[in-house]
């Protein structure tokens, strides 16, 4: 989303006028992923629509950019002849300046999209972990770290279109600095000290890479949001190794208590995968009892993916589709339960609320989140009263709790 932020950038300020109608776009730009099958085949779906617009619209060239052209441009120039332009991760902007005259645009300012004042500041590219069910190394590359002046000018670009809520992403988010002398600590002191965003959220941290100096300093910023998005994969030894994951089940206990420690009523989302190639009864019972005993307040649960070119791609025995669904729903069934026993110890606290915008929910104006709650893939707090103004950090009391969500009143 921030690549596609900062490519319409580009063509906006070289004189190309915005639209979200391909019937009356002479360029249309799809920008894509291709983390897994399914992401790979919603690309070419998207391709295909966006072609046919050649014919019944008044488009004159399709651009294709993102993580499917990065990885399958050569191969799919042959497959997609309607396409006349493939951009990769790294070359975009040269495309963009050599076939659509666009280039009138700093690297940093962006197109931002609603709502305004939560934004995402991305730090780095690519990554150095080899794990052996994923692709994003053989499509972005090694780990490669942006340097804190450029986060910092585009933060403080961020700040002054009104962002509140500042959150950073990388494929690993706690990696950043390793391949540059510093550290992801330093740049979150770096960014306290230069900017002013009430709230800093960090996304994507791997289990090896949260260290003690990390968790002190979020004990000790309250502007830091006390939230931890850090994918485990699974708990069964057999299988982490199998995956190519560190650290094993031990070292992961010891991580989980020492955050919670650490860090005072910080919320722990993490993400699975169900299906590893050998993955057996016993070794998803023993991922079962795991989350019934630590009680994330937050999890994800995917199917496993076989991407070609993974060392797990090759891998056997595959457990049946059937099998891994299942496993999926009775996971996420039990997750449901701890989550909303969490969300009812959270009645008739009081929380800062920070303001997405009108509620979708009937009977309540406006909708947020608090700080232990990432837009998008997280609950919201839903809010009784008037309306508030989006953006705005408000204290809300909370008097109700689902599965996911919080319902609230303004405190007057």
């Amino acid at each position: 989303m921030v690549d596609g932020e900062v490519m319409l950038a580009h063509l906006g300020r070289s004189g190309y006028t915005i639209t979200g109608n391909p019937a009356v776009a002479n360029v249309i730009v799809v920008n894509t992923c291709a983390f897994i099958e399914a992401a790979k085949i919603e690309a070419i779906d998207k391709i295909l629509e966006m072609a046919s617009f050649k014919k019944t619209g008044l488009c004159t060239k399709l651009v294709v950019c993102g993580c499917f052209s990065q990885r399958f441009r050569e191969t799919a120039a042959h497959d997609f002849p309607e396409v006349d332009i493939w951009a990769g991760m790294d070359d975009w902007l040269e495309n963009f300046a050599m076939y659509l005259d666009a280039t009138a645009c700093p690297s940093f300012v962006r197109r931002l999209e609603e709502p305004r004042a939560t934004q995402y500041l991305k730090i780095a590219e690519g990554c150095s972990h080899k794990c052996a069910f994923c692709a994003i190394p053989l499509i972005k590359g090694e780990f490669r770290s942006r340097k804190a002046i450029d986060i910092i000018k585009e933060a403080l670009w961020l700040a002054d279109q009104g962002v509140k809520e500042c959150i950073l992403v990388a494929q690993d988010s706690s990696f950043y600095g390793k391949d540059t002398g510093t550290s992801l600590a330093e740049l979150l002191e770096e960014l306290l000290a230069e900017t002013p965003f009430p709230w800093i959220r960090v996304m994507y941290l791997h289990p090896v890479m949260v260290d003690d100096k990390l968790l002190r300093l979020f004990a000790a910023q309250p502007r830091l949001c006390p939230y931890f998005d850090i994918p485990l994969q699974h708990a069964s030894d057999a299988v982490l190794m199998s995956m190519r994951r560190r650290p094993l089940s031990k070292g992961i206990r010891a991580l989980i208590g020492h955050i919670r420690a650490t860090v005072p009523g910080a919320a722990i989302r993490t993400a699975f995968i169900a299906g590893f190639p050998g993955e057996t009864e016993a070794d998803f019972e023993e991922l079962l009892n795991f989350v019934n005993e630590i009680k994330f307040d937050k999890v994800g649960v995917f199917s496993f993916s076989a991407e070609e070119g993974t060392a797990a791609f090759s891998m056997r025995p595959r457990p049946r589709a059937s099998t891994v669904s299942r496993r999926c729903e009775t996971l996420m069934s039990m997750q449901r339960e701890i989550s909303a026993e969490i969300n009812k110890s959270r009645i008739d606290n009081i929380y800062d609320v920070i303001v997405d915008g009108e509620s979708d929910v009937q009977g309540f104006s406006c909708m947020g989140r608090t700080r232990l709650d990432a837009p998008e893939v997280d609950g919201n707090v839903y809010i009784k009263g008037s309306k508030i103004q989006a953006g705005s950090i408000v204290p809300i009391k909370i008097y109700a709790a689902d599965e996911y969500d919080l319902f609230g009143n303004r405190l007057e």
